[in-house]
């Protein structure tokens, strides 16, 4: 993982470069094996007017030829998809070793507006984004209707922001690595209320990260030096947008990133053998602080209306039962779109090997945990504007 933030002499290629090379020292592989590489970025295009060839000018300066090279779109979901691609090829038998590689540039100095331009253009153009309907405002709406049904406060926002940031400050890779208390949360410059800014990710960030994917056979007989414990995709699935009549009752959690999470995760678990109780920690999509609060709900870790009652418990701090972003998330991780579910699994990786440093979450008998759950999703699309990728994906060792 290249660190999330701000690099405005560098490109997508300097930055995946050094994700690559890192992912294949990482697993201690030479890389002439590598067969297929899955490639996720949304927005080259906005700023550079490269629009295709994306796949090729990320990792080709990485010096790896003669390989498929595959452009994978959608949102903040492209990530998921990238990975979600390569693990399929990986498991169909058709190839043996994949590269999956996310990578996003989405700063420009001194104009913060064509970096929101940018990620808008993720949302469906004639019924959102032309008729001045924004990620925040869409998912601002949702909060507010959601603090009535489940008692939600904006105290609650302002302690997943500040857990967040307390993370953020233990990483490294993080964009921001300043601690913030919950009450400068609310002190701070409202966006939409209820949310003030540090409740809410960036969207000017830089960065990418990579993950190797093997089969379990290969992995034995390729892998020479691997830098940890092998981490297992024990499920994964992706799930979309479903239409649902103003007729009829709409029984969905309320919040678009959030809405089918549950029938991703349904999968997921089932495919793993797993259940929510098995979650030992979770990476979940808060480009605004609401969305965790719901997702402990759409991930099965309490019932509906536990949110803040789970999250004042402590449960989902570090050094609580099941940690829930522990390298700070969207909000402090930093959200470069299509590199974000990649942050999400190096982070995973790193802790289910127990080598998180400061920041190593000990949920069960003093060991490292051994089975994360990561919940993401993106691309604003189909009928009432649902999102059209969510994904669910399950890690163990």
């Amino acid at each position: 993982m290249h660190r999330f933030g701000k690099f405005p002499a560098l490109a997508i290629q300097d930055l995946a470069r050094e994700a690559i090379w890192q992912a294949i020292g990482d697993a201690g592989i030479d890389p002439r094996v590598i067969q297929i590489a899955y490639v996720a970025n949304c927005y080259n295009g906005f700023f550079t007017g490269q629009l295709d060839a994306v796949a090729p000018i990320a990792v080709k300066y990485s010096g790896l030829t003669g390989i498929p090279l595959i452009h994978v779109m959608g949102g903040s979901g492209s990530g998921s998809v990238a990975f979600h691609d390569a693990v399929l090829a990986v498991a169909s038998g058709q190839y043996e070793v994949a590269l999956a590689l996310g990578v996003e540039k989405l700063y420009v100095v001194g104009d913060p507006a064509r970096s929101i331009s940018a990620i808008q253009t993720s949302g469906e153009q004639s019924v959102a984004t032309e008729l001045g309907m924004t990620w925040i405002g869409d998912l601002t709406i949702s909060a507010r209707r959601l603090m009535h049904r489940y008692g939600w406060t904006q105290e609650d926002f302002a302690l997943v922001a500040s857990k967040n940031r307390q993370n953020g400050a233990l990483n490294p890779l993080a964009e921001l690595q300043e601690p913030i208390t919950a009450e400068e949360v609310l002190a701070a410059r409202v966006v939409a209320y209820p949310l003030t800014r540090p409740m809410c990710s960036s969207a000017a960030v830089d960065g990418a990260a990579a993950a190797i994917v093997c089969s379990r056979e290969a992995a034995g007989r390729l892998l020479r030096t691997a830098a940890g414990p092998l981490v297992r995709a024990a499920g994964l699935s992706l799930a979309g947008a479903r239409y649902v009549s103003n007729r009829t009752e709409d029984t969905r959690p309320g919040m678009l990133s959030m809405n089918e999470a549950p029938v991703a995760f349904a999968a997921a678990y089932k495919q793993a053998g797993l259940g929510p109780r098995d979650v030992e920690l979770a990476f979940v999509h808060d480009a605004i602080a609401p969305e965790e609060l719901l997702s402990y709900q759409v991930l099965g870790l309490c019932e509906p209306g536990e949110e803040a009652a789970l999250l004042r418990s402590g449960a989902t701090r570090l050094d609580g039962r099941v940690p829930v972003n522990t390298d700070g998330g969207l909000i402090a991780r930093g959200h470069p779109i299509a590199a974000t579910a990649f942050g999400q699994i190096y982070e995973a990786v790193v802790q289910l090997r127990g080598r998180a440093g400061a920041r190593q979450a000990y949920p069960s008998n003093g060991r490292p945990p051994r089975v994360a759950a990561l919940q993401n999703a993106g691309a604003q699309g189909g009928p009432g504007g649902g999102v059209a990728v969510s994904s669910a994906l399950l890690l163990t060792t």
